[in-house]
Protein backbone atom coordinates (compact mmCIF):
# COMPACT_ATOMS: atom_id res chain seq x y z
CA UNK A 1 0.00 0.00 0.00
CA UNK A 2 1.35 3.07 -0.89
CA UNK A 3 1.17 5.79 1.16
CA UNK A 4 -0.89 8.20 -0.75
CA UNK A 5 -3.35 4.88 -0.37
CA UNK A 6 -2.90 5.83 3.45
CA UNK A 7 -3.25 9.01 3.29
CA UNK A 8 -7.04 8.83 1.28
CA UNK A 9 -8.14 6.15 3.97
CA UNK A 10 -10.85 7.21 6.40
CA UNK A 11 -9.01 8.97 9.55
CA UNK A 12 -11.59 6.57 11.88
CA UNK A 13 -9.49 3.19 10.01
CA UNK A 14 -6.42 4.92 10.68
CA UNK A 15 -6.89 5.35 13.92
CA UNK A 16 -8.56 2.06 14.79
CA UNK A 17 -5.34 0.42 12.68
CA UNK A 18 -2.86 2.14 15.15
CA UNK A 19 -4.50 2.01 18.66
CA UNK A 20 -5.00 -1.78 17.72
CA UNK A 21 -1.03 -1.99 17.25
CA UNK A 22 -0.56 0.35 20.19
CA UNK A 23 -2.84 -1.64 22.89
CA UNK A 24 -0.46 -4.58 21.77
CA UNK A 25 2.69 -2.64 22.08
CA UNK A 26 1.83 -1.41 25.50
CA UNK A 27 0.62 -4.83 26.78
CA UNK A 28 4.13 -6.07 25.93
CA UNK A 29 5.42 -3.11 27.92
CA UNK A 30 3.56 -3.54 30.87
CA UNK A 31 4.05 -6.97 30.86
CA UNK A 32 7.49 -6.49 30.31
CA UNK A 33 8.10 -4.37 33.16
CA UNK A 34 5.62 -6.65 35.67
CA UNK A 35 8.25 -9.51 34.55
CA UNK A 36 11.54 -6.86 35.48
CA UNK A 37 10.05 -6.28 39.06
CA UNK A 38 8.41 -9.35 40.27
CA UNK A 39 9.19 -12.09 37.26
CA UNK A 40 6.08 -13.05 36.41
CA UNK A 41 6.66 -15.05 33.81
CA UNK A 42 3.01 -15.90 33.00
CA UNK A 43 2.11 -12.31 32.57
CA UNK A 44 5.14 -11.67 30.16
CA UNK A 45 3.81 -14.86 27.81
CA UNK A 46 0.11 -13.38 28.05
CA UNK A 47 1.27 -9.58 27.15
CA UNK A 48 3.28 -11.37 24.30
CA UNK A 49 0.08 -13.73 22.88
CA UNK A 50 -2.01 -10.33 22.87
CA UNK A 51 0.49 -8.55 21.13
CA UNK A 52 0.24 -10.83 18.83
CA UNK A 53 -3.25 -11.16 18.25
CA UNK A 54 -3.15 -7.34 18.38
CA UNK A 55 -0.60 -7.87 15.18
CA UNK A 56 -2.51 -9.60 13.84
CA UNK A 57 -5.88 -7.62 14.14
CA UNK A 58 -3.58 -4.74 12.80
CA UNK A 59 -2.75 -6.48 9.56
CA UNK A 60 -5.83 -7.25 8.86
CA UNK A 61 -7.02 -3.75 8.94
CA UNK A 62 -3.90 -2.53 7.23
CA UNK A 63 -5.66 -4.89 4.25
CA UNK A 64 -8.73 -3.52 4.48
CA UNK A 65 -7.77 0.00 3.97
CA UNK A 66 -5.09 -1.29 1.18
CA UNK A 67 -8.07 -3.19 -0.48
CA UNK A 68 -10.27 -1.04 -0.12
CA UNK A 69 -12.56 -3.77 1.35
CA UNK A 70 -14.67 -1.90 3.36
CA UNK A 71 -18.04 0.32 2.85
CA UNK A 72 -19.52 3.60 3.61
CA UNK A 73 -23.48 4.05 4.76
CA UNK A 74 -24.55 7.68 5.78
CA UNK A 75 -27.49 8.96 7.02
CA UNK A 76 -28.96 11.40 9.67
CA UNK A 77 -29.89 9.70 12.60
CA UNK A 78 -33.78 9.49 13.05
CA UNK A 79 -34.37 7.60 16.36
CA UNK A 80 -32.76 5.59 18.83
CA UNK A 81 -34.57 2.87 20.38
CA UNK A 82 -32.99 0.58 22.64
CA UNK A 83 -34.41 -3.00 23.50
CA UNK A 84 -34.58 -4.26 27.30
CA UNK A 85 -32.25 -6.61 27.96
CA UNK A 86 -30.27 -6.28 25.17
CA UNK A 87 -26.30 -4.92 24.51
CA UNK A 88 -27.30 -2.89 21.73
CA UNK A 89 -28.95 -0.06 20.63
CA UNK A 90 -31.13 0.37 17.25
CA UNK A 91 -30.04 3.63 15.40
CA UNK A 92 -32.84 4.70 12.59
CA UNK A 93 -31.15 6.41 9.70
CA UNK A 94 -32.86 8.42 6.68
CA UNK A 95 -30.06 8.64 3.89
CA UNK A 96 -29.97 11.21 0.88
CA UNK A 97 -32.68 9.35 -1.31
CA UNK A 98 -35.08 9.34 1.81
CA UNK A 99 -34.87 5.53 2.29
CA UNK A 100 -35.21 4.52 6.32
CA UNK A 101 -32.18 1.76 7.38
CA UNK A 102 -31.28 0.87 10.70
CA UNK A 103 -28.06 -0.11 12.05
CA UNK A 104 -27.27 -1.94 15.23
CA UNK A 105 -24.71 -0.29 17.53
CA UNK A 106 -23.47 -1.07 21.25
CA UNK A 107 -24.61 0.80 23.93
CA UNK A 108 -22.09 2.80 24.47
CA UNK A 109 -22.26 4.45 20.91
CA UNK A 110 -22.99 8.18 21.92
CA UNK A 111 -25.26 9.63 18.79
CA UNK A 112 -27.22 12.32 18.65
CA UNK A 113 -30.86 12.42 16.81
CA UNK A 114 -30.98 15.10 13.32
CA UNK A 115 -27.09 14.56 12.99
CA UNK A 116 -25.78 13.17 10.04
CA UNK A 117 -22.98 10.10 10.41
CA UNK A 118 -21.18 7.86 8.58
CA UNK A 119 -20.99 4.43 9.15
CA UNK A 120 -17.86 1.87 8.01
CA UNK A 121 -18.30 -1.84 7.81
CA UNK A 122 -15.93 -4.61 6.48
CA UNK A 123 -17.64 -5.59 3.15
CA UNK A 124 -18.89 -9.46 2.96
CA UNK A 125 -18.42 -10.23 6.75
CA UNK A 126 -21.75 -9.67 8.02
CA UNK A 127 -24.22 -12.96 7.85
CA UNK A 128 -27.54 -12.15 8.77
CA UNK A 129 -29.49 -15.05 10.81
CA UNK A 130 -32.73 -13.46 10.72
CA UNK A 131 -32.64 -13.30 14.38
CA UNK A 132 -31.97 -9.12 16.19
CA UNK A 133 -29.79 -10.62 18.71
CA UNK A 134 -27.90 -12.99 16.72
CA UNK A 135 -27.61 -10.27 13.92
CA UNK A 136 -26.16 -7.95 16.42
CA UNK A 137 -23.71 -10.81 18.00
CA UNK A 138 -22.30 -11.28 14.87
CA UNK A 139 -22.12 -8.18 12.90
CA UNK A 140 -19.61 -6.90 15.57
CA UNK A 141 -16.61 -7.90 13.72
CA UNK A 142 -17.96 -6.00 10.68
CA UNK A 143 -18.79 -2.67 12.07
CA UNK A 144 -15.48 -0.78 11.80
CA UNK A 145 -16.75 2.68 13.88
CA UNK A 146 -18.34 5.82 12.81
CA UNK A 147 -18.11 9.19 12.58
CA UNK A 148 -20.05 12.45 12.39
CA UNK A 149 -20.77 14.21 9.12
CA UNK A 150 -19.57 18.09 9.25
CA UNK A 151 -21.89 19.91 7.17
CA UNK A 152 -21.12 23.45 6.13
CA UNK A 153 -23.01 25.40 8.87
CA UNK A 154 -21.71 22.97 11.61
CA UNK A 155 -18.31 24.20 13.83
CA UNK A 156 -15.25 21.91 14.80
CA UNK A 157 -15.08 18.77 13.28
CA UNK A 158 -16.10 15.92 16.13
CA UNK A 159 -15.34 12.27 15.24
CA UNK A 160 -15.93 9.62 16.94
CA UNK A 161 -15.30 5.74 16.90
CA UNK A 162 -16.46 2.56 18.39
Amino acid sequence: MGMNRWNESPPILKRKFLLTLLAGIGAVIVSLIFFIAAGDRILLMLGGILLVFCVFRSVSIWRLISNDNYETAEGVCTGITSPPFRRYRRIHLLDENGSEFTVLLDRSARLTIGTPYRFYFQKNARPLMGNAYLDASLSTNAFLGYEEIQTADSGSPEQEEK
